[in-house]
């Protein structure tokens, strides 16, 4: 809502297709040739005027800097599913609870936790700010706190209760 409002506040102050191309790494990487792609027109209508942008799919397509964008896309739909497979999949593990749960569980939660904590550190953690050094580290302790995690769920499932049990002997308490 407040990006909204912002964006709302600021429209007509600052040109957005300069702002647009500064802030889009994959605009940004758009050679003058293809920035005549970027069309600032103002449409009107009634009683408003709006502006309207268009982009090109072939000058995005052109940009080697967008090339990834469709692996990063990918990899955020899996993780909003697995997010949205969590909420039928908790309560299924207490209503049918079996190793097999547990571990399903261990893994859903570890990765929902590791994806979080990788943005976090990726966005913290540029390496124009903290240096190439300090971002790798960062990465690399996030994996490092996952295999950690998992490694330490997959040891109580085997070992103990397992997850959804020990749940259960808490809320006894």
């Amino acid at each position: 809502m407040a990006a909204m409002m912002s964006l709302c506040r600021n429209f007509g102050k600052v040109g957005l297709s300069n702002r647009m191309t500064i802030g889009n790494p994959c605009l940004a990487a758009l050679s003058n040739r293809n920035k005549m792609f970027l069309e600032n027109r103002i449409v009107p209508s009634s009683q408003h005027s709006v502006k309207k942008f268009m982009v090109s799919h072939r000058a995005l397509a052109e940009t080697s800097s967008c090339k990834s964008a469709d692996d990063h896309t990918r990899l955020w739909t899996i993780e909003r599913s697995l997010a949205l497979a969590l909420v039928p999949l908790v309560p299924a593990a207490f209503m049918f609870p079996s190793a097999a749960m547990d571990y399903l569980l261990a893994i859903s939660f570890t990765l929902h936790a590791h994806w979080g904590l990788e943005t976090i550190v990726v966005d913290y953690l540029r390496p124009k700010v903290v240096g190439p050094a300090l971002a790798k580290l960062g990465v690399a302790l996030v994996y490092g706190i996952s295999a950690f995690t998992l490694g330490g769920l997959f040891y109580f499932n085997y070992s103990d209760v397992g997850i959804v049990n020990a749940i259960k002997m808490f809320w006894k308490l």
